[in-house]
C-alpha cells in the first residue's frame, strides 16, 4: 500500500517577533457614532413619550429593532477585532481573521517592499497606528493593518526584516508596480 500524502516536516527554526490582536481602540470611531445615533434614539423616545398621544406600535418595534441592530453590530465588530491575530515571524507576516468564519492569509517578508505608518492624532495618544504595506505579492498587493501597538517601531523593524530576508535568499527587488 502506498500512502500518496505529502509528509509535513515541521518548521523548528520559527522565531516570532509579533503575536498580538489589534488594539480594540481601533474601534473607537465606530463606538463614539453609535453611542451619539443612541442619544438620538433616546431622546427621540424621550420626545415621543411627551406627546398626548401614543405613538403607533410600528414605531415602537422599528425603535427596538433599530437599538439591537446598533448594539449587535458594535459587538461583533470588537469581538472581530479581539478575534484578529497579527503574527510576525522570522519568515512571514500572517494575518488571522474570524468569528463564524476564519481567514488566514500570510505574505512573505522578503516581498514587502514599502511599509507606511498612519497615525491619527488620537492614535497617537494612546500609542497605536495602521501600517500599510505594499508587496510583490500579485495577490494582495496591498496589506492595511490596523490598532498596530507602536506603529512606528514595527514599521522599521518590518523594513530591516523585509531586506535580510531579501539578501538572505538573494533577491532582487522587482518594481513591479507603481513607477
Amino acid at each position: 500500500m502506498s500512502n500518496d500524502n505529502p509528509v509535513l516536516i515541521p518548521y523548528c527554526d520559527r522565531r516570532i517577533a509579533y503575536d498580538r490582536s489589534p488594539v480594540w481602540l481601533v474601534n473607537l470611531p465606530v463606538l463614539l457614532r453609535d453611542i451619539v445615533i443612541l442619544l438620538l434614539m433616546v431622546a427621540a423616545a424621550a420626545f415621543a413619550a411627551a406627546r398626548p398621544r401614543p405613538l403607533p406600535w410600528v414605531v415602537s418595534l422599528s425603535f427596538v429593532a433599530a437599538l439591537i441592530w446598533i448594539l449587535s453590530t458594535l459587538a461583533y465588530r470588537i469581538v472581530g477585532t479581539a478575534c484578529t491575530r497579527i503574527i510576525i515571524d522570522n519568515e512571514r507576516l500572517t494575518w488571522r481573521e474570524g468569528i463564524l468564519e476564519r481567514r488566514v492569509v500570510s505574505i512573505e517578508l522578503f516581498r514587502i517592499q514599502n511599509v507606511e505608518a498612519r497615525m491619527a492624532w488620537w492614535q497617537r495618544l494612546a500609542g497605536f497606528g495602521t501600517l500599510i504595506i505594499e508587496s510583490s505579492d500579485a495577490a494582495y498587493p496591498t496589506w492595511v493593518l490596523p490598532g498596530m501597538l507602536d506603529a512606528e517601531h514595527l514599521r522599521e523593524a518590518l523594513i530591516r526584516y523585509s531586506i535580510a530576508m531579501r539578501d538572505m535568499k538573494g533577491v532582487r527587488e522587482i518594481n513591479t508596480g507603481k513607477v
